[in-house]
């Protein structure tokens, strides 16, 4: 894994709880994807655009910010998503424009700003349905929105939210996952701090795995991920 694939970094260092480090990584993930330098383009017409990761990352910062108390950094990589967010929304296509509202719903819950979360998701609400899209299901697979599902069910744990959680059976799954994010994002921020801890993203798992045992807390379930085994329990990276 190549030392400027600075998100995979941000990763690994979850289980060490550097939070200074993690802050920084997730910041940096965030403008090398924005800058092109890390995944794919930024542009949002691209057809793999990593521009929802970009806004991913940099709310990952804020909500690692959260955790560690640093509510100032917190707010202002927030901040930062809500710009970047804002500023893609003047381009964008009816769908990606309805999911800059939810991104910027999201930014504005990290950063603690509560009615201004809720006015972006009613603009987030409405702007999906105007958009008409024949396939709300398949439209959640669009990079813009996949990089929202992929923020929530992080932030979820332990509650382990999936797709199905966040978008029901898929007939309204745009207006579903606004609904979702609106009352659950919150607690999962509340969560997090309280826990005092952010867990990596799920990758493929496998639980009661006997070749590995977790240096720190001694589980055998773990999560492969960035190119690395990661206990499933604290995020610590173990070997065979």
């Amino acid at each position: 894994m190549s030392d400027h694939d600075h998100s995979a970094r941000a990763i690994r260092l979850l289980g060490t709880e550097q939070w200074p480090d993690i802050i920084d990584s997730y910041t940096l993930g965030a403008y090398g994807t924005l800058a092109g330098y890390e995944g794919f383009e930024r542009a949002l017409t691209d057809e793999r655009t990593s521009a929802g990761d970009g806004l991913r990352y940099l709310l990952l910062a804020g909500v690692a910010a959260r955790v560690t108390g640093d509510d100032a950094t917190a707010h202002n990589r927030a901040l930062q998503a809500r710009l970047v967010a804002t500023d893609y929304r003047r381009h964008a296509d009816s769908l990606a424009a309805a999911a800059c509202e939810e991104w910027i719903g999201h930014a504005q819950t990290v950063a603690g700003s509560d009615e201004k979360a809720s006015e972006a998701y009613d603009r987030a609400r409405d702007a999906y349905e105007t958009a008409s899209v024949d396939d709300p299901a398949g439209a959640t697979t669009e990079p813009l929105l996949q990089a929202g599902t992929d923020l929530l069910t992080q932030l979820s744990r332990p509650d382990d939210a999936s797709w199905d959680d966040i978008h029901g059976d898929g007939s309204n799954a745009l207006a579903r996952r606004v609904r979702f994010a609106r009352a659950r994002l919150p607690a999962y921020l509340d969560a997090r701090e309280n826990e005092a801890h952010l867990h990596a993203p799920r990758g493929s798992t496998e639980y009661g795995n006997d070749s590995y045992r977790c240096p720190e807390c001694g589980a055998n379930d773990i999560n492969h991920v960035v190119s690395t085994v990661l206990c499933l329990r604290c995020d610590a990276i173990i070997e065979s």
